[in-house]
């Protein structure tokens, strides 16, 4: 089915890792977010599903930011 309608690569983990992204980037703790996917330990859900994207957005917004004006 998957390889019909064109993605191959898309999975069951691919729909959880989105809402556990969605979820991060709104705020929500580890914890929250483990007990949403039903992990017993919110830290593979940390090590696993989050902060995939905090470092290279923060410090996009860093750099953003200092160089404000510059460029």
């Amino acid at each position: 089915m998957r390889h019909q309608i064109g993605y191959p690569e898309l999975s069951t983990h691919t729909f959880r890792k989105t809402a556990a992204t969605m979820l991060d980037r709104a705020g929500m703790s580890a914890t929250e977010i483990a007990a949403f996917l039903d992990h017993k330990n919110p830290s593979m859900t940390q090590d696993v599903y989050m902060n995939t994207l905090k470092g290279d957005t923060r410090a996009g917004a860093v750099m953003q930011e200092q160089l404000k004006g510059m460029i």
